[in-house]
């Protein structure tokens, strides 16, 4: 059991360093990311919760839209990022600036939009303190932010 390093990508402790963890989680469906940040929330006590989001593919934003701008309530601060298209088109009208603001709109406080995972690490590293968790959610390659994270910490 002690050898067991359980499942990649599925709330995956990146490290920790200054009191601050970093984890990684695939959740990139509305249902997946409540149940993690819940999980997260009842597993961590006491920390603040950061959560890095890279929506994935044009047409899952654009059809849960309205159940992903009410699934992030349980993170303190949220850093909304690019949509990975996963190979898809563009689809106009739909972005995770939208997004973003829609989840303004219902009524997380701090909520932002960051244009790349440079402009999120500069975010993270000016926001986050001792004893915060970060969590990096998404099916993307925003699981390799989170290993940057750690690296600048």
């Amino acid at each position: 059991m002690e050898q067991i390093e359980g499942v990649k990508r599925r709330l995956e402790v990146k490290g920790e360093k200054k009191g601050i963890i970093v984890m990684d989680d695939y959740g990139h469906h509305p249902t997946e990311i409540m149940a993690t940040l819940t999980a997260v929330r009842e597993s961590y006590k006491g920390r603040r919760l950061v959560v890095v989001f890279q929506p994935h593919r044009y047409t899952r934003t654009q059809g849960l839209f309205h159940e992903f701008t009410r699934s992030f309530y349980q993170s303190d601060i949220l850093i909304i990022l690019p949509i990975y298209a996963a190979s898809e088109k563009e689809i106009k009208g739909v972005s995770a600036k939208c997004l973003c603001e829609g989840i303004r709109k219902h009524g997380h406080k701090d909520v932002s939009y960051a244009p790349d995972f440079t402009q999120a690490l500069s975010m993270l590293t000016h926001k986050i303190k001792k004893k915060d968790l970060v969590l990096t959610l998404g099916a993307g390659d925003i699981y390799t932010l989170g290993e940057e994270l750690v690296e600048l910490l």
